[in-house]
């Protein structure tokens, strides 16, 4: 298996023991703090790039009108197509809300998620804020 060579791993080993055990030796030896980007990728992680890869290379070769690009590894969003993973790790910090193209999310056309900082928690013009709101019902329900 390519992985193994290229992270001294076992054959029979996951991506996921691989990555725990390469991040586990890296915390015990190095005296900085351990990037992401030095481990192995995930089995999610790798699926997702071995389908944007195929697909790119279909397009490459002129077969792009037999396949769907939500099948592999896209998502459509309006009329712009993005990779899932990539949509759900952006995240925006802005303190300035939404409504200003400072803000990460709506400068990609994307709603903030929860993961968004102080434009779900302040009181901004977000349309896609994720604050719960809790009903008198609720409330009521929490009490007892």
């Amino acid at each position: 298996m390519l992985d193994d060579d290229l992270f001294n791993g076992m054959s029979d080993d996951s991506l996921e023991s691989l990555r725990h055990n390469i991040f586990t030796k890296y915390v015990a030896t190095v005296e900085t703090f351990v990037t992401p980007e030095r481990l192995p990728t995930t089995s999610h992680g790798t699926l997702c790039h071995s389908q944007r890869v195929y697909y790119q290379i279909m397009v490459w070769m002129g077969m792009r009108n037999t396949m769907k690009t939500t099948e592999w590894g896209w998502k459509q969003e309006k009329y712009q197509l993005i990779q899932k993973p990539l949509f759900e790790i952006i995240q925006c910090n802005c303190s300035v809300g939404y409504n200003s193209y400072r803000c990460i999310c709506r400068r990609y056309r994307i709603p903030c998620t929860a993961a968004c900082g102080p434009c779900q928690t302040e009181n901004f013009d977000n349309p896609n804020n994720f604050r719960e709101v809790c009903t008198e019902d609720e409330e009521d329900d929490t009490d007892s």
